[in-house]
């Protein structure tokens, strides 16, 4: 993965934070968890063959962190201090008593008008949305490569991107092709932040933790999302 911008909304982000120490850090093979005591934050690893040597050196440096010192690590070049640092902001504001509306973000009204255009191949997406041209970095079967964002992003009436776009930096640049379509951010990685709307985004879909500790503990074994989303609720924040 390369890093291609700046974290969309950062400084905004870090003048907002509480600046508490963590209560815990996790880093599995597919997600990483930072617990506060007001909310836990998620991010994708973006590394899952990470070693578990390496592992205990990230704990071992930031596991006494302080939520902003964290926070900081999303101007790193190194990947994982990245994604713990965009985990913290999550844990910032993601916490426990936010009122959401419980859905995924791919519930979208039967509408053969639309266009949609899906950044990110979501599991069981050719279910939900049927009709979707999903751009990938890693095409697979019937998917785009990411450069052909330019050509279909433009006049597309529905966006709906991954929230890994927002970690590694590349969301700017998708949000610059958008005209006129409602744009959603969404995954286990999205941070549920008013912040977001004034560089046009409409819609955050994400992951609300319900309970750290069991989180913390399947994420350490390896756990991927279907194995936790009992413990917390998949919600929409509309901006």
């Amino acid at each position: 993965m390369r890093l291609d911008n700046s974290i969309l909304g950062l400084n905004s982000f870090l003048t907002r934070i509480n600046d508490n120490r963590i209560k815990r850090l996790t880093i599995g093979r597919y997600w990483i968890v930072v617990e506060t005591e007001y909310g836990t934050g998620l991010v994708a690893n973006p590394q899952n063959k990470i070693s578990a040597e390496s592992v205990k050196e990230y704990q071992k440096r930031f596991g006494g962190s302080s939520l902003y010192q964290l926070a900081l690590g999303v101007k790193s070049e190194d990947l994982i201090e990245r994604a713990i640092g965009c985990a913290a902001i999550n844990a910032n504001t993601n916490h426990y008593g936010l009122k959401l509306t419980q859905d995924n973000g791919l519930s979208l009204p039967d509408n053969k008008e639309e266009k949609i255009v899906v950044v990110g191949r979501f599991p069981n997406l050719e279910q939900k949305l049927p009709t979707a041209i999903v751009l990938e970095r890693n095409p697979g079967p019937g998917d785009l490569p990411e450069n052909e964002a330019p050509n279909v992003i433009p006049d597309c009436t529905q966006l709906i991107i991954t929230a890994s776009t927002w970690v590694n930096g590349s969301l700017p640049s998708l949000l610059k092709l958008v005209d006129t379509a409602h744009v959603s951010l969404i995954g286990p990685g999205t941070p549920f932040s008013s912040i977001l709307k004034q560089y046009g985004i409409h819609k955050l879909a994400g992951f609300l933790v319900q309970d750290p500790d069991e989180l913390s503990r399947l994420i350490q074994n390896g756990a991927g999302v279907r194995h936790f989303k009992h413990l917390g609720i998949f919600g929409v924040l509309e901006l």
